[in-house]
């Protein structure tokens, strides 16, 4: 489904214009949650769509006053609250296409149940399982990277201190930056293999995402699964997620 369909599908079913800017939002976001969007953006893209002409600065004072929305990364832009997000990801969600066919289904390398209170995360969970079962494995070790990042960032929306993880230039920090923080933070306490589990296979993410003459292989995915279940688990219980 592209954004276009989505915003038709939506006028059809008589959805409001802010209704239809706020799954605009959670379109943005389905892959990486701090991706937003202005309002004049999203009013371009609202008449685009065959909507009349949007006002942005009634849309924006909107948003402001939406609990469920918040700044975005970029000035100007807004985002969806994770708790918006994962109502959306229920109502919206389910107007996605299943996944095609040939990309197995799979819980090969993280039980997908584990993530499943997340659309984004969950979708992220399916590629990183097929990967491996499609032996593609310097993918699935990135993707592996990427969750254990998001949860990382998870964890302090959670709890209401994002602003601690966040450089300079508002933006979060790299996994190197977020691990090292999080095992300096004496308000969580993981458990030696989560720990463990978390370095194992940041160093094999690294290699894969960053190394040019290195290919990931089955028995390097192999040698920190374990470890990454364990970790992923415990992250989630920190970030207040639940299967």
């Amino acid at each position: 489904m592209s954004e276009a369909k989505l915003l038709r599908v939506l006028q059809e079913r008589g959805d409001t214009a802010y209704s239809q800017a706020l799954a605009l939002l959670w379109w943005v976001g389905r892959d990486n949650p701090q991706e937003g969007l202005s309002a004049k953006e999203m009013c371009a893209k609202l008449e685009s769509s065959g909507l009349p002409t949007q006002n942005a600065s009634r849309l924006s004072r909107q948003l402001s006053d939406d609990r469920g929305t918040t700044k975005a990364n970029r000035e100007g832009a807004w985002r969806l609250h994770p708790t918006a997000r994962r109502q959306l990801d229920h109502e919206l969600g389910s107007l996605l296409p299943s996944a095609p066919p040939h990309a197995p289904s799979s819980d090969a390398v993280i039980p997908r149940g584990l993530l499943s209170s997340r659309g984004y995360l969950e979708k992220v969970i399916f590629q990183l399982n097929a990967s491996y079962e499609l032996g593609l494995y310097d993918c699935c070790a990135v993707m592996c990277r990427r969750t254990v990042e998001t949860l990382l960032i998870e964890i302090y929306e959670h709890v209401g201190r994002a602003g601690e993880v966040k450089g300079a230039d508002g933006h979060f920090l790299m996994l190197n930056g977020l691990l090292e923080y999080f095992e300096k933070d004496q308000a969580f306490h993981p458990s030696r293999n989560a720990l463990q589990g978390l370095r194992d296979f940041k160093k094999l993410g690294d290699l894969s995402a960053h190394n040019r003459r290195f290919n990931a292989r089955k028995d390097d995915i192999d040698r920190v699964r374990d470890g990454l279940r364990v970790t992923v688990e415990e992250l989630a219980h920190m970030a207040g997620l639940r299967p």
